[in-house]
């Protein structure tokens, strides 16, 4: 293996790694894991000792057939995730994505299976003569669905970019450049292959510089590119996460007086922190039924008015009917200004003491 195929090996293995645990929350993330992982594996099949190997032990040149089943296991995994990522709120359009991967690669096997097992390497690549057709035409079908994910993986790249937030742009830009890398790489190898097939007796032969280069390109850009994205979603699921893990004490002690204000529904995390911000907000509703809103809008206020009232309430004191008004400023819908604005009363909640509310008798 060239100097080139150990470093993408080691970018690629970093990046498939560092993705395991995304994957086993969300379809695009778990996408983008097998992107990676397959990409990663087409190297492991260039490897002399594992080719070697596989090729005493099958007498075919079985590794081969597994590089590039892999490698269009990669390119379709990455396709379907950058179609799940830019296509928001829209239906899928990507159905046809895997059921068109499987005849590619069904194609493939089979052409492998006709020839015996001798379809590319042994044809010439690494053995004296010339490729024969059928090795030629097995890799120009390869060469096909590779190019034509790498296509439309840079094509909606490019398109997201222009809508997204600037620090995602340069990802979806780095991940356009790796993609265009990757179309002209295959190209080259496309074009000889037609060449050849057209004139068997022509002396056009790939550049194995401008071949690695690109290669290279192509996934230092992806790596890169796609570590954007995947950072910023793990960054939002941290924070999500921190946000309903300190609004838990202030929502447990709310739920647990009126347990109907607690909704059933489920969903992303986004979804639960939101929905935990309003099942606060119609207990602290429900609590002015003991004690009416205190006119600051000062988080420790807020807090020391909550411990009294649900002190009270705890004690069988106020009414049935609420008084209407909730305590906080008026965020106009504004769901993370509430949640930062609520982060801090449940944070002042936890540390202040309870203040008794006088007995009306004492």
């Amino acid at each position: 293996m060239s100097v080139v195929d150990w470093l993408a090996m080691a970018l690629l293995w970093g990046a498939a790694i560092s993705r395991i645990r995304p994957a086993m929350h969300s379809h695009s993330q778990r996408m983008l894991w097998g992107a990676f992982t397959g990409l990663a594996m087409s190297r492991v099949f260039t490897a002399a000792p594992v080719v070697a190997w596989l090729d005493a032990a099958t007498q075919t040149e079985l590794a081969t057939l597994l590089r590039h089943l892999t490698g269009l296991a990669s390119a379709t995994s990455l396709l379907a995730y950058v179609e799940a990522i830019t296509r928001g709120t829209r239906p899928s359009r990507a159905r046809w994505i895997w059921p068109t991967a499987a005849v590619f690669m069904a194609v493939l096997t089979a052409m492998f299976l006709a020839r015996g097992g001798r379809i590319y390497w042994m044809d010439g690549a690494y053995a004296p003569g010339e490729t024969a057709w059928q090795g030629r035409v097995y890799l120009a079908v390869f060469d096909s669905w590779l190019m034509i994910c790498l296509t439309a993986a840079g094509y909606l790249f490019a398109s997201y970019s222009r809508m997204a937030p600037p620090l995602l742009r340069v990802g979806l830009v780095l991940s356009t450049i790796s993609m265009v890398a990757g179309v002209i790489n295959r190209a080259e190898v496309m074009a000889v292959n037609v060449a050849h097939l057209v004139n068997p007796n022509t002396s056009w032969q790939e550049n194995d510089v401008f071949g690695q280069a690109t290669l290279l390109v192509c996934i230092v850009g992806i790596t890169a590119g796609t570590s954007i994205p995947a950072w910023r979603a793990g960054a939002a699921r941290i924070r999500e996460i921190r946000a309903l893990r300190e609004l838990r004490p202030l929502w447990a002690a709310l739920t647990a007086l009126f347990p109907d204000v607690a909704l059933s529904m489920k969903g992303t995390l986004h979804t639960r922190r939101v929905r935990r911000v309003v099942e606060i907000r119609d207990g602290m509703l429900a609590l002015t039924a003991v004690a009416a809103a205190p006119a600051s809008e000062d988080p420790r206020e807020v807090a020391r008015w909550l411990r009294s009232s649900l002190e009270a309430a705890r004690a069988g004191q106020g009414t049935d009917t609420p008084a209407g008004e909730i305590p906080g400023p008026d965020f106009a819908g504004n769901i993370e200004r509430e949640t930062a604005w609520l982060r801090q009363v449940a944070e002042a909640f936890g540390q202040t003491s309870a203040e008794r509310t006088p007995s009306p008798a004492s």
